[in-house]
């Protein structure tokens, strides 16, 4: 299975003091190297989803051999860029993260290509109920075809395309028992996150 890798990062970085949060600087190396790094390993490709023109500039000076989808729709959330992004795919299956999560485990990456077999999506679910959206493996033409219906009626969550998809909801003890402390779902949000991370 040819796999892709789709990594948002046209958020504004509101909490961060409006910094572009795909490139502060972590122990001297932008915090979306640290993903960039980890997809490498489990994916053919990797596309960066912008919100402009201007930010795809931005990055391709730091990361000029990647690939890069602007958005199309303004004030959607992450649903913009995932439309873009799963737009230029190359492959059938895709990983979708957010540009601020620095510890990804290469082998739960692994785990949920395989758990996403014969399904339009492989996310992992807490025992509460939550899951995590952006930490999962979607079927290209699938999530894009309900990305796409859910942008056009006016739904911009997340769940809305997710909930129209047959999903493979893999537990989170699945997912523990390759990386224990689950940090491949740990994020950066705010400057006490950064100064805790532990790259």
């Amino acid at each position: 299975m040819s796999r892709s890798a789709l990594i948002l990062a046209g958020g504004r970085g509101s909490r961060l003091g409006f910094r572009e949060k795909a490139l502060i600087e972590v122990k001297g190396k932008p915090l979306i190297a640290f993903v960039i790094e980890k997809l490498e390993k489990s994916v053919d490709e990797i596309i960066i989803s912008v919100r402009d023109d201007a930010q795809s500039k931005h990055l391709k000076t730091k990361f000029p051999n990647l690939r890069y989808a602007c958005d199309k729709y303004e004030n959607t959330g992450p649903l913009a860029g995932i439309l873009s992004g799963l737009s230029i795919c190359k492959y059938e299956y895709c990983f979708i993260a957010a540009c601020d999560m620095p510890f990804i485990n290469e082998n739960a990456v692994n785990f949920l290509f395989d758990k996403c077999r014969d399904h339009d999506a492989a996310i992992p679910q807490w025992s509460d109920g939550y899951f995590e959206p952006l930490h999962a493996v979607y079927n290209r033409n699938s999530m894009m075809s309900e990305t796409k219906n859910s942008l056009e009626k006016g739904e911009t969550t997340i769940l809305a395309p997710i909930l129209r998809l047959n999903v493979n909801y893999v537990p989170i003890e699945e997912i523990r028992k390759i990386d224990p402390d689950l940090k491949t779902f740990m994020n950066i949000n705010t400057c006490e996150d950064l100064e805790k991370a532990d790259l």
